[in-house]
């Protein structure tokens, strides 16, 4: 049963959910369920943008579209990756907020609901839940409620706060639609989005929140982009390098930490994705960044250079 109000369909939404999909069948109809059950009383809207999807992801949403009452299913011809698809979807949101998650996570009920009270009650402009990995198959997923005031961390330094942080890249976010407008959105140089877009949030946000609850279950699922570690190598790495080119007023901590996190990633990157890296000067480079160590820009040249020669990276 939905937990959405009645709504017409010329009301305008508080919240914008936009929902990249890409061949997720398998559990595309659990999370839609789990997102039709979630307990709002303002109104929203849900923009579902299928990447090409081979597997019928496409009539499994259109069969499951009456549950929400303004909805939208945006239907490409090509695979151009979650970066681009999310930036497609939200140029079509109309809402204050955008909701952003995966199609392959159940939601919790009240997620929504609480990450929306908890901006407006600190005024922020950016939440982040957590998300709950399980071995349990969809099916059996039933997520339980966080409540109104779960446990979180407000942060008047966002940018800061993601860099030294962990657990901010993964898919549940709700964001001010004007922050998401002001940062560009994804950074549609890169496949997948999952490092870069809480950055170039933090960087246009005066306030974050942190909860410290589980907003999002995620099942076992084959086609998820976790897998392929080559790319998520490549994007990563390059998700600090454009936050350092782009920005080059960035303070001096911030820089350093962000150069010792590119160490890091081309570190792991030579060890599991085969990146023709120099290894002892990665090695160096990895070890002077754990040590606070700032990190020349030369040295980060060459990685990036290699990252670049890197075979089979899916570029938008």
């Amino acid at each position: 049963m939905s937990g959405q109000p009645e709504i017409s369909p010329d009301t305008r939404p508080e919240i914008s959910f936009v929902i990249p999909v890409y061949n997720k069948a398998d559990i595309l109809p659990h999370a839609l369920a789990a997102l039709a059950a979630q307990k709002l009383d303002v109104a929203a809207e849900y923009i579902f943008v299928d990447d090409a999807s081979q597997d019928g992801s496409p009539d499994i949403l259109q069969a499951h579209g009456s549950a929400f009452p303004l909805h939208r299913i945006l239907r490409n011809t090509k695979n151009a990756g979650p970066s681009i698809r999310l930036n497609q979807g939200a140029r079509e949101a109309r809402g204050r907020y955008l909701c952003l998650i995966d199609a392959d996570e159940l939601i919790a009920p009240d997620a929504v609901a609480a990450m929306l009270r908890l901006l407006r009650q600190n005024h922020a402009e950016m939440a982040h839940g957590k998300v709950m990995r399980t071995a349990l198959a969809a099916a059996e997923i039933h997520p339980p409620a966080i409540g109104m005031a779960p446990s979180c961390a407000i942060s008047d330094q966002p940018l800061k706060t993601i860099l030294n942080g962990r657990g901010f890249v993964r898919m549940a976010w709700l964001v001010e639609t004007a922050v998401f407008q002001a940062a560009g959105g994804c950074d549609e140089r890169l496949f997948i989005q999952d490092e870069s877009l809480p950055l170039r949030l933090a960087l246009k946000a005066r306030r974050l929140v942190d909860l410290q609850a589980d907003v999002m279950w995620a099942p076992q699922a084959a086609s998820h982009l976790s897998a392929n570690k080559r790319q998520q190598h490549h994007d990563r790495f390059f998700a600090y390098y454009h936050l350092l080119h782009d920005n080059p007023a960035l303070d001096a901590a911030d820089r350093r930490r962000a150069r010792a996190i590119c160490a890091s990633i081309a570190w792991k990157a030579i060890r599991k994705s085969g990146l023709r890296l120099a290894f002892a000067t990665a090695l160096a480079a990895y070890l002077a960044g754990k040590l606070g160590i700032d990190i020349p820009g030369s040295y980060l040249e060459k990685a990036a250079a290699a990252f670049r020669a890197m075979p089979g990276i899916r570029k938008p």
